[in-house]
């Protein structure tokens, strides 16, 4: 029978291969990741950072939103930037951050798509796939559901608030409504002049990149249409 000591001992070299295993491997695949968007912001003739010095690109941590003020240890990467004709600067990035501590700690990783365009003025709204949670923290806020009776599968799709309905429904006009029945399942957020989008603890491959960041814009044009 093996002596106590030389099994813990081996027990203890075991996990320790483990856990070095799991970092060697988790370094390797944020390195993999990081060199293919690099290779798609060269494509794509956008600036490319790797990571952002503030914590979250600059602008979005005076914007307000929600996503930015949870949990802690919030940090974004992989910054994809350019400048469109009309000065919108649209950025994609990964974000990510942490809630509780210890053996509760959870962190979320999404990819996010930002514009800033001085004149959106958008109102102040929050839309989420619809589910219980969402509607938890709406009805603890004060704040109904936004329906439209003439797009019944977005008002069963979607939780959408906001203070100003009025001005969020001239926004949220057919063309946006039956663009988002047509891609469901992703959050949105706008308020002045920022519009961001994500799915929820969800990253973009880098393979898709391209056609998240087209859907964003298209997202962003029909807003503007009003």
């Amino acid at each position: 029978m093996m002596d106590p000591f030389w099994l813990i001992l081996i027990l203890f070299a075991a996990l320790f291969v483990g856990v070095v295993g799991l970092i060697v491997l988790n370094f390797y695949q944020k390195k993999k990741r990081r060199e293919a968007l690099e290779q798609v912001a060269a494509r794509l003739g956008m600036r490319f950072a790797a990571w952002s010095v503030e914590g979250i690109p600059s602008g979005l941590d005076q914007s307000g939103f929600e996503l930015f003020q949870r949990g802690h240890s919030r940090c974004s990467f992989n910054l994809l930037s350019k400048r469109l004709i009309d000065d919108t600067e649209i950025t994609l990035f990964d974000y990510e951050y942490t809630i509780g501590h210890t053996r509760d700690r959870g962190t979320y990783r999404m990819t996010v798509f930002s514009a800033y365009q001085k004149d959106l003025r958008l109102p102040s709204f929050r839309l989420h796939p619809e589910n219980a949670f969402f509607h938890g923290i709406a009805k603890a806020f004060g704040m109904k559901d936004i329906n439209f009776e003439s797009h019944p599968k977005f008002s069963r799709s979607y939780l959408l608030r906001g203070q100003d309905e009025d001005q969020i429904r001239m926004r949220f006009h057919p063309g946006v409504l039956s663009f988002l029945e047509d891609h469901l399942n992703y959050a949105v957020a706008g308020s002045g002049s920022y519009l961001i989008l994500w799915r929820s603890n969800q990253r973009v491959q880098p393979e898709a990149i391209e056609n998240f960041m087209r859907l964003g814009e298209e997202l962003l044009q029909r807003l503007r249409r009003i």
